[in-house]
Protein backbone atom coordinates (compact mmCIF):
# COMPACT_ATOMS: atom_id res chain seq x y z
CA UNK A 1 0.00 0.00 0.00
CA UNK A 2 1.45 3.43 -0.85
CA UNK A 3 2.40 6.16 1.24
CA UNK A 4 -0.13 9.20 0.64
CA UNK A 5 1.80 12.45 0.88
CA UNK A 6 0.33 15.01 3.35
CA UNK A 7 -1.17 17.98 2.43
CA UNK A 8 -1.91 21.28 3.73
CA UNK A 9 -3.75 24.14 2.89
CA UNK A 10 -3.68 27.71 2.34
CA UNK A 11 -4.66 28.30 6.20
CA UNK A 12 -2.04 26.33 7.45
CA UNK A 13 0.13 27.82 5.17
CA UNK A 14 -0.77 31.38 5.52
CA UNK A 15 -1.19 30.31 9.40
CA UNK A 16 2.05 29.60 9.79
CA UNK A 17 4.17 32.48 7.96
CA UNK A 18 2.49 34.51 10.61
CA UNK A 19 3.94 32.64 13.27
CA UNK A 20 7.53 32.34 11.90
CA UNK A 21 7.38 36.13 11.25
CA UNK A 22 5.99 36.45 14.45
CA UNK A 23 8.85 34.21 15.83
CA UNK A 24 11.86 36.18 14.13
CA UNK A 25 10.37 39.37 15.36
CA UNK A 26 9.96 40.42 11.53
CA UNK A 27 6.80 42.13 10.57
CA UNK A 28 4.04 40.53 9.28
CA UNK A 29 3.82 40.38 5.29
CA UNK A 30 0.55 38.76 2.95
CA UNK A 31 1.71 35.05 1.77
CA UNK A 32 -0.03 34.11 -1.64
CA UNK A 33 -1.76 31.13 -1.85
CA UNK A 34 -4.67 29.82 -3.32
CA UNK A 35 -7.69 28.90 -0.93
CA UNK A 36 -8.88 26.01 -3.88
CA UNK A 37 -5.32 24.35 -3.45
CA UNK A 38 -3.40 21.94 -0.89
CA UNK A 39 0.18 21.77 -0.84
CA UNK A 40 2.70 19.33 -0.54
CA UNK A 41 5.64 19.48 2.00
CA UNK A 42 8.03 20.47 -0.38
CA UNK A 43 5.92 23.64 -2.00
CA UNK A 44 4.69 24.67 1.79
CA UNK A 45 8.57 24.74 2.77
CA UNK A 46 9.23 27.00 -0.93
CA UNK A 47 6.47 28.99 0.12
CA UNK A 48 7.89 29.84 3.40
CA UNK A 49 11.18 30.40 2.31
CA UNK A 50 11.43 34.02 2.84
CA UNK A 51 10.65 33.05 6.24
CA UNK A 52 13.08 30.42 7.02
CA UNK A 53 15.56 33.02 5.42
CA UNK A 54 14.56 35.61 8.30
CA UNK A 55 14.83 33.03 11.24
CA UNK A 56 18.07 31.61 9.49
CA UNK A 57 19.69 35.28 9.73
CA UNK A 58 18.71 35.42 13.21
CA UNK A 59 20.65 32.28 14.16
CA UNK A 60 17.74 29.89 14.14
CA UNK A 61 18.85 26.44 13.09
CA UNK A 62 17.10 23.83 10.98
CA UNK A 63 16.36 21.97 13.38
CA UNK A 64 14.94 24.84 15.62
CA UNK A 65 12.56 25.84 12.83
CA UNK A 66 11.40 22.23 12.03
CA UNK A 67 10.16 22.03 15.43
CA UNK A 68 8.02 25.54 14.81
CA UNK A 69 6.89 24.13 11.87
CA UNK A 70 6.00 21.25 13.80
CA UNK A 71 3.89 23.08 16.74
CA UNK A 72 1.78 25.18 13.69
CA UNK A 73 1.33 21.41 12.44
CA UNK A 74 3.10 21.13 9.32
CA UNK A 75 5.58 17.71 10.05
CA UNK A 76 8.91 18.91 8.90
CA UNK A 77 12.25 17.65 9.88
CA UNK A 78 15.47 19.74 9.84
CA UNK A 79 16.67 17.37 6.83
CA UNK A 80 13.72 18.18 5.02
CA UNK A 81 13.97 21.85 5.54
CA UNK A 82 17.22 21.83 4.24
CA UNK A 83 16.97 19.72 1.35
CA UNK A 84 13.82 21.34 0.02
CA UNK A 85 14.71 25.31 1.59
CA UNK A 86 18.44 24.51 -0.60
CA UNK A 87 16.67 23.06 -3.45
CA UNK A 88 14.55 26.33 -3.70
CA UNK A 89 18.09 28.73 -3.45
CA UNK A 90 19.58 27.01 -6.05
CA UNK A 91 16.66 27.51 -8.55
CA UNK A 92 16.63 31.48 -8.02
Amino acid sequence: MAHEEQRYTAGQIITTARDLQDAAGAPEKPIEVSAEKTYTLEQAINLLSEEIRILRERGFTNERIADLFTSFEIAATAAEIEDFYERDETIE
